[in-house]
């Protein structure tokens, strides 16, 4: 059952741990399995605890803790620099429509003269718009994308954001440094936790753009061809003259490869290429400590990164390229996050520009810059859950990967066989302790046990940002382990106890059979214990038996019964005498299980009996001797009865023959024995004794004669240690020779007629059950 548990355990951790990969499959699958994958992930609730859990530890981690890199500032298109821009308070005329791109030049000319050191755009700018014109703040008059452009290769160290289906229209990407991933994909419950390192991307060439750019070609993007209503087959290169706007077309051969012109030669260019495209925050964070992209070393577990200066660091993935974001500060938290309006910057250039003494500060000045918004109510919402904050911007995904790697600090998880590993020996520690221990106990240690997981849990991801699994652990140990283990142990005690009844119903008294059911273990199958063994034989049923058997014979030679009527006959003389031993043996029973011993069996007419197991009964030498004394008394008051009984049959007409009076010889020793269940649980099952105790105590039964109680030493020297004035009425007799047993035994008698006072004494002291 421990084992089962701690597969059922285990077995979900492995299915949550797929399910989680499949979140990046679905770009790839048909719709119907994708829906069902999707559901599959939504109903395993323990892999949405696991997240809870996850999500507190990085809460937790993240309170007290020092703010992010002071390089990093966030520089937001927020709802007040919509609001000024689109009243024209900033530059002096009102702009519409919002997207312009005069408004991001000026922010780049304003950062590169605070001296920032790296932009980069959370924005996609996936269209350039060739009738947009606008002055730059002078009297010239302008192309507001292509000074955009230029201000983007100005500034050298600028990326762009996009993503697998929105690009970034070549005018912007050829000028930049790099173009970023700006994928956010959100878990199962819509939160963001963890990004691609980076995505390889088909684009055109880098040799192709060059090429174009050489010739003032370039290659609207799809997009902008669909706005444009131009449709181009796949086996064409559109390109635009960026002075005339003419457009060109190139024919594609079957290699994918353009012919273009170089003076008075052609070349011969591939046109797409992979591309590898960097997460932002790592492209920002690279450029600021000098990190060789091209030369990363990409293995199953990780992303090997050096620097120009010779130090490296290693990005921890999963076999997709994923890793998880150590979340330090939401974009709403400006006391973590150095963040100031996209407005403020954008009146500094325009000061800058149209005044002689602007004092504008340099607050940038060194500066990794993310652009991007915190917008409400349009198209630049960009609003997401984190583990920070259930509605946060999503700009705020790339300074903590940012700080990251500047810090180099990653957070890690064990790989599946280390947690397949833990949640199989948590579960199964649960489970011993389940088994073993008392269900209440059990409930407190295992409950402490988890809390102590929890709490180790919580402190290896704030000290090492180790993510150790909990919700599976802890669910094999609580919900699994804890609840079946003591559903079962429930059911198998309840088994046991009918057990128990059925074997000692009808051979202790009722106490001993609670006591019993109320024991830990009972060592039921074989165990050593020191008893103290019980023989008594009824004295005179052999000549009892002569008697009725030779008085039935005459009856029926006297009668001349045939022979269906002296079998009848006989059969009822045999009736009698059963009778007659019974209700001697009963009345033997009767005393055994009131002095709280275990009636063993029947030996034809001898009762055997013994006191100190199953329950251990420290005085069980003194309890077996008073049964003794009281078995005499109940036999000897029998006799009384049955002589009454005989009068009364003598005085009848005719005359009735007597019934038998019968005597008792008891046997009794004390000693270690073996104590256990014999014989087939499928037949005949008894709880006895056996060993040299055993049968020294049916030999000193046959040693007895009629009405007389013989004792061995051990059982003496226990009376004396125990009931000392019983001891005193024992009399010592010569040592016999018993059969089995070489050397002479020593023996007393139980003078059970003198002794009767003092052993009602001691019985009234002995109450049931003590021990």
């Amino acid at each position: 059952m421990a084992c089962l548990t701690a597969l059922l355990a285990g077995g979900w951790l492995l299915v949550s741990r797929w399910l989680d990969d499949t979140r990046h499959w679905h770009r790839s699958m048909e719709a119907g399995p994708r829906q069902r994958l999707e559901l599959a992930r939504k109903i395993d609730f323990l892999h949405g605890l696991e997240l809870i859990l996850y999500d507190w530890r990085i809460r937790r981690a993240a309170q007290g803790s020092e703010p992010l890199d002071s390089r990093l500032g966030l520089l937001v298109i927020d709802n007040g620099t919509i609001e000024d821009i689109r009243r024209g308070l900033l530059i002096g005329e009102p702009l519409r429509p919002l997207w312009r791109r005069d408004v991001y030049a000026r922010a780049l000319r304003e950062l590169r003269a605070q001296g920032a050191s790296a932009v980069a755009f959370d924005i996609i700018l996936g269209e350039h718009y060739e009738d947009t014109f606008i002055t730059d703040g002078g009297t010239n008059e302008v192309h507001a994308d292509r000074w955009l452009a230029s201000e983007i290769r100005q500034f050298g160290q600028v990326f762009m954001g996009a993503t697998e289906e929105l690009g970034v229209a070549p005018l912007f990407w050829q000028s930049a440094a790099a173009v970023g991933d700006v994928e956010s994909p959100k878990d199962v419950d819509g939160s963001v936790r963890r990004v691609r390192a980076f995505a390889d991307v088909e684009g055109l060439s880098l040799e192709l753009l060059l090429a174009l750019r050489s010739l003032k070609l370039e290659c609207p993007s799809p997009k902008e061809l669909e706005m444009r209503g131009i449709e181009v087959s796949t086996n064409q290169l559109y390109t635009i003259h960026l002075e005339t706007g003419e457009p060109t077309l190139f024919p594609i051969n079957a290699q994918g490869r353009v012919l273009l012109p170089r003076g008075r030669f052609s070349v011969e260019l591939p046109v797409m290429k992979k591309v590898r495209r960097w997460n932002l925050g790592v492209l920002l964070a690279a450029a600021a400590i000098g990190l060789d992209l091209s030369q990363a070393q990409v293995g199953s577990d990780g992303i090997r990164l050096s620097s120009t200066n010779g130090t490296s660091l290693t990005i921890p993935t999963d076999p997709q390229g994923y890793f998880l974001i150590d979340w330090m500060a939401a974009a709403t938290n400006q006391s973590r996050l150095f963040q100031r309006p996209l407005s403020e910057v954008v009146a500094s250039d325009t000061l800058r520009h149209t005044e002689a003494d602007s004092g504008v500060s340099n607050r940038w000045a060194g500066k990794l810059v993310l652009i991007g918004s915190t917008a409400t109510g349009n198209n630049m919402t960009d609003f997401g859950a984190t583990p920070l904050a259930a509605k946060d911007f999503l700009i705020s995904t790339y300074p903590n990967v940012a700080q990251s790697v500047l810090t180099g600090r990653f957070v890690h998880r064990w790989p599946i066989w280390a947690e397949l590993a833990l949640t199989f020996g948590i579960t199964l520690v649960a489970a011993a302790v389940t088994w073993k221990v008392r269900p209440a106990y059990a409930l407190l240690a295992v409950a402490t046990l988890a809390g102590g997981y929890l709490l180790i849990a919580f402190e290896a991801y704030s000290r090492s940002r180790l993510w150790m699994p909990v919700a599976h652990p802890l669910a094999g140990a609580l919900a699994f382990a804890f609840p079946f283990l003591v559903t079962y142990r429930a059911v198998f005690a309840q088994r046991e106890q009918q057990r128990v009844k059925s074997v000692f119903s009808k051979i202790v008294s009722p106490n001993v059979v609670q006591e019993l059911l109320k024991a830990e273990r009972l060592g039921l199958e074989g165990a050593r214990r020191k008893v103290t063994v019980f023989f008594a034989d009824v004295r005179g049923f052999t000549e009892m038996t002569d008697r009725y058997q030779a008085e039935a014979d005459e009856h029926v030679r006297r009668l001349g019964l045939a022979e269906a009527e002296a079998e009848r006959h006989f059969e009822a003389q045999a009736g009698e005498v059963l009778r007659t031993v019974n209700l001697y043996l009963a009345a033997i029973a009767d005393v055994v299980k009131f002095h709280n011993g275990t009636l063993d069996k029947y030996i034809g007419d001898c009762v055997m009996a013994f006191w100190g197991a199953p329950a251990t009964v420290p005085t069980h030498a003194v309890h077996a001797v008073i049964a003794a004394i009281d078995a005499q008394r109940a036999v000897a008051r029998l006799n009384q009865e049955r002589a009454l009984e005989n009068e009364r049959r003598a005085a009848a007409e005719p005359p009735l023959p007597p019934v038998p009076l019968l005597s008792l010889g008891t046997g009794i020793n004390t000693g270690t024995v073996t104590v256990g269940l014999m014989g087939s649980e499928a037949h005949i099952l008894n709880y006895t004794v056996f060993g040299r105790e055993v049968n020294l105590a049916s030999r000193l039964e046959g040693v007895s004669g009629k009405s007389r109680i013989i004792i061995g030493e051990e059982t003496y020297l226990e009376l004396k240690r125990l009931a000392p004035a019983l001891a005193g009425t024992c009399v010592a007799l010569e040592p016999v020779v018993v059969k089995g047993f070489r050397q002479p035994v020593t023996i007393y008698e139980v003078p059970w007629q003198k002794a009767a006072e003092e052993a009602s004494r001691i019985s009234e002291l002995l109450t049931p059950g003590q021990g």
